[in-house]
């Protein structure tokens, strides 16, 4: 199961934060790493909304909650990119743009994969069969 730290960790390294030694947690990701599970929590209740949810979704306090109800391949790309675009909006609008186009794109697909398919009932019937091939 993925924390709230990997999801961080991989925002940083979209956004060129790591330091030197490849840490995601450092003096100049403070303020990151304080708003990393609100907006973690925002991009999870949306995501619930757009599948037609509309319980209480589980709450991260801190990076070392983990996240519950999607898989840890969304939760590292797409919640990943959500999370840069946030934390990017004030700094530099071009970038943030760009992992909101890609965290939107990531999360259509992964709605679009859970997404059940069934039968379909042919309430007409006849047309298969040139049932109404005179006119």
């Amino acid at each position: 199961m993925v924390c709230v730290e990997d999801i961080f960790r991989a925002a940083m390294g979209l956004m060129d934060e790591l330091n030197a030694e490849g840490e995601a947690q450092h003096e100049g990701t403070e303020e990151y790493e304080r708003r990393a599970p609100i907006i973690v929590n925002t991009l999870l209740a949306e995501l619930n909304l757009r599948r037609g949810r509309r319980g209480h979704s589980p709450q991260t306090e801190s990076l070392d909650d983990c996240v519950q109800g999607v898989s840890d391949a969304f939760a590292l790309s797409a919640l990943a990119c959500g999370l840069a675009a946030n934390l990017l909006l004030d700094e530099n609008p071009a970038a943030a743009d760009f992992y909101s186009q890609r965290y939107e794109e990531l999360r259509e697909r992964y709605l679009a994969s859970e997404a059940e398919c069934g039968a379909v009932e042919d309430i007409y019937g006849g047309i298969e069969l040139g049932g109404f091939g005179r006119w």
